[in-house]
């Protein structure tokens, strides 16, 4: 009964942050932190690269999955240019990272954001909390062009789509500006007497 209950309400707060998700939007300036100390500044070092960021919790094995398929699209795409990101987002991620890490071996750099700086960083509201992982796809250009959280249907083939999305992101052209608005010639004005 308290499960039907939960899945009630989780599911529209989900749907409402798929909705808030702006996309294509700029991304925002938040570094990740690293656990020796070092900061990972994507949109400084990572300039001129199309980026898939992964937002993920240590202790989610959906979130480890996708990091796993990740670990692979980085091996096939980075030679074309393609950059995996991950960012733990526990909220002791400063404690659990190395572990995580040291036990995982993931081929791409991954550091740790707070709840802030992921409400931030993804667009999300303030009131809702997302499933993770959080996947976002980051033209060359620094806009966020695609965000799915995990409870998206794309994560039911995982493989296929994460890899066509990254693939992508290699290919994209950047977003056109948008058309301005037209000005209406002045009206004739008809001379006084």
């Amino acid at each position: 009964m308290l499960s039907r209950m939960l899945r009630r309400l989780v599911i529209p707060l989900c749907l409402a942050t798929i909705v808030f998700a702006k996309t294509p939007r700029p991304l925002a300036s938040i570094p990740l932190h690293t656990p020796d100390m070092r900061t990972i500044d994507i949109k400084r070092q990572f300039r001129g690269h199309p980026i898939v960021l992964v937002i993920f919790s240590t202790a989610c094995q959906d979130c480890v999955a996708v990091l796993h398929l990740m670990d692979g699209i980085q091996k096939e795409y980075g030679a074309q240019g393609l950059q995996v990101i991950g960012a733990a987002g526990d909220d002791n991620a400063k404690f659990l990272l190395a572990p995580f890490i040291a036990r995982y071996r993931p081929t791409y750099p991954v550091g740790y954001i707070s709840k802030e700086e992921i409400i931030k960083l993804a667009d999300v509201p303030k009131a809702t909390r997302p499933v993770a992982p959080i996947v976002m796809f980051i033209d060359k250009w620094g806009t966020v062009r695609e965000q799915f959280y995990g409870d998206n249907p794309i994560f039911k083939d995982a493989e296929r789509s994460l890899k066509a999305l990254s693939l992508a992101m290699i290919k994209v052209t950047p977003v056109a500006p948008a058309a301005p608005k037209p000005v209406a010639p002045p009206k004739p004005t008809e001379p006084q007497p």
